[in-house]
């Protein structure tokens, strides 16, 4: 891939930092395109920006509470225009007084903000911490945030007690965030947890919708989370011939924002 620009090579890096425990080198150049240099030369300013934490051979997520907000909010502004016309074709879907699930993630809580300038009655369940916090301050959605293992570099529930409570719920669409997706593996994440939490999701949605980007498209990611059979509804800023026919012998509709 194309080396990036500097605010685009330090969102993929904490991203990826966000969704495993330590990434060296070559998982770093593999996610941004950027020399091994370049890569040292970020790893060195996100470490004084304390982002970031340098080993050897790579880097692990800083997670201080002092910079959980600025690394979330570097991921956020990764295709943040092409994010925002995905959140607000979502919108459209949901309904007054629907009922909703949702994962975590920057695509999710953008997602959110558009829910929230609608203004109508609705319910919602996440497993976002952040994205509770912020749908709260709504008047008329009544939100409830999903409780279980608090991952801070994302602001993200897991483990048993979160699918726990999932498996009670029944809600009219399930929405989701993800790492990448693949025409023949489905959506992806990077984290094994953020995979049981999404699909423990999609399981009691009436609707399964899923948010990504341009650049998740063709991503395996290391997890599955959905398979295509089990999705309803793909929107994105931009596919090609063959996946849009892929997609369409899969019953899937394809929204393009």
């Amino acid at each position: 891939m194309p080396e990036q620009h500097a605010e685009e090579r330090y969102a993929h890096l904490l991203e990826l930092l966000s969704r495993q425990q330590f990434a060296s080198i070559e998982d770093i150049r593999r996610a941004t395109g950027a020399s091994a240099p370049t890569i040292r030369r970020d790893l060195a300013l996100l470490e004084e920006r304390g982002l970031i934490k340098r080993a050897r051979g790579g880097a692990s997520l800083a997670t201080t509470a002092s910079t959980l907000d600025e690394a979330f909010e570097l991921r956020r502004r990764r295709n943040a225009r092409e994010k925002g016309a995905i959140a607000l074709a979502a919108a459209d879907l949901v309904k007054p007084r629907a009922s909703l699930l949702l994962n975590d993630g920057s695509s999710i809580l953008a997602l959110a903000e558009e829910l929230i300038s609608q203004g109508d009655p609705l319910w919602v369940a996440t497993s976002g911490l952040n994205i509770g916090e912020r749908l709260a301050s709504a008047a008329g959605i009544e939100v409830i945030v999903i409780g279980g293992a608090l991952r801070a570099s994302s602001f993200g529930t897991s483990g048993p007690l979160a699918t726990s409570a999932i498996a009670q719920l029944t809600v009219d669409t399930t929405f989701l965030g993800c790492d990448g997706i693949d025409l023949e593996l489905g959506v992806r994440s990077n984290s094994l947890l953020d995979a049981e939490i999404a699909a423990a999701m999609a399981r009691q949605g009436r609707r399964v919708v899923v948010l990504a980007d341009s650049s998740k498209v063709g991503q395996r990611a290391v997890a599955g989370t959905v398979r295509w059979s089990d999705v309803d509804v793909l929107i994105t800023n931009g596919l090609d011939a063959r996946w849009r026919e892929s997609l369409r012998r899969a019953d899937v509709e394809v929204i393009e924002a």
